[in-house]
């Protein structure tokens, strides 16, 4: 069975800190959570935590509770 430590630990290596690229469809963005999805998350000051927290709330435990 996957193990969230290990597959957030290869995201976050992927997805990387703050960007607020005007080409960017996701607008501002941090550590691939994007202002667009999430937008009452301040995501300019978004901790690792915090997104780690998002990530298992939102597809880890969704993906698994589909399985």
């Amino acid at each position: 069975m996957a193990d969230f430590n290990q597959a957030i630990e290869k995201t976050l290596v992927n997805e990387g800190g703050y960007i607020n690229d005007p080409l960017d469809a996701g607008g501002k963005t941090k550590f691939g959570i994007s202002k667009r999805s999430y937008p009452d998350v301040d995501i300019k000051n978004l901790t690792v935590d915090g997104a780690k927290s998002i990530y298992k709330k939102d597809y880890w435990d969704k993906l698994k509770q589909s399985l």
